[in-house]
């Protein structure tokens, strides 16, 4: 995932679980992301995949048109 398409699909939340996983605040883990971080873009691509994941396991309609 491109950091553009990672962008578009943060959703509210997200910086507060990326967070959570470095065990730093959301306003440090936004940070760190905007800069580019590596580690820190990987894990919210992680977050990302995950949720759409579980979106698509309990709502299977949900995602079909894209």
């Amino acid at each position: 995932m491109t950091l553009e398409e990672i962008k578009m699909k943060i959703k509210y939340g997200d910086y507060n679980t990326l967070g959570q996983i470095f065990g730093i605040t959301s306003d440090a883990a936004k940070m760190r992301f905007n800069r580019k971080d590596e580690r820190a873009m990987e894990a919210m691509s992680k977050i990302i995949q995950s949720r759409e994941e579980l979106i698509r396991e309990y709502q299977p309609n949900k995602f079909k048109e894209e």
